[in-house]
């Protein structure tokens, strides 16, 4: 999956899903926070990331170079 393609998915599939669900961010150790949907802070998270990953999907895609990854 290219990077363009995980901002789609992002954009597309996660930020909808955390406007209908919420968030739940997990640690390994100290437990979980879960933010409801109707949350200010998860409205402005989503704000955010999507100007984000609009304006980077707007960017002109880079070639792909025919010498692999550089």
């Amino acid at each position: 999956m290219t990077r363009r393609d995980q901002y789609s998915f992002i954009l597309h599939v996660f930020l909808p899903a955390v406007e209908r669900e919420g968030l739940t961010i997990k640690t390994r150790r100290d437990g979980e926070l879960t933010l409801s949907s109707d949350d200010p802070s998860v409205s402005c998270f989503i704000d955010d990331m999507r100007q984000r990953l609009t304006t980077a999907l707007q960017r002109p895609a880079v070639p792909s170079s025919p010498y692999g990854v550089l």
